[in-house]
């Protein structure tokens, strides 16, 4: 058998495992709701709120600038690990992705992103 052909066989077992563990998993799970099960449970404090409440869009503005910038942020380091074979070259392209970051940077804050009111 060709190698491609194991491959495909183990992804075919494997998915095959994966879905058999979660119809027998989802048999096998005993089914008693009730009110307190329903309530969310974070860090032993009980929610001040419902949680379908709804969010203020602030959060979700924080979390995809800290994304973006963060997913940024990782192409620093390969750099920072192969600056001595790269030299100048490097150092430009870098410094090209560092000031395309900077602008981002400079845009969200211009539009008042980072500002929490």
């Amino acid at each position: 058998m060709n190698p491609t052909g194991m491959l495909a066989f183990y992804a075919a077992v494997a998915a095959g495992l994966v879905l058999l563990l979660v119809v027998i998993a989802g048999q096998l799970s005993p089914r008693r709701p009730s009110p307190v099960k329903q309530k969310s449970y974070e860090c032993g404090v009980s929610e001040p709120q419902p949680t379908e409440a709804r969010w203020p869009i602030r959060f979700a503005l924080v979390a995809m600038l800290f994304l973006v910038f963060d997913v940024e942020g990782l192409f620093f380091y390969p750099w920072a690990v192969q600056i001595r074979e790269l030299k100048f070259q490097g150092l430009l392209c870098m410094g090209s992705f560092f000031a395309v970051l900077g602008v981002g940077y400079i845009y969200a804050r211009g539009r008042g992103a980072l500002k929490w009111q």
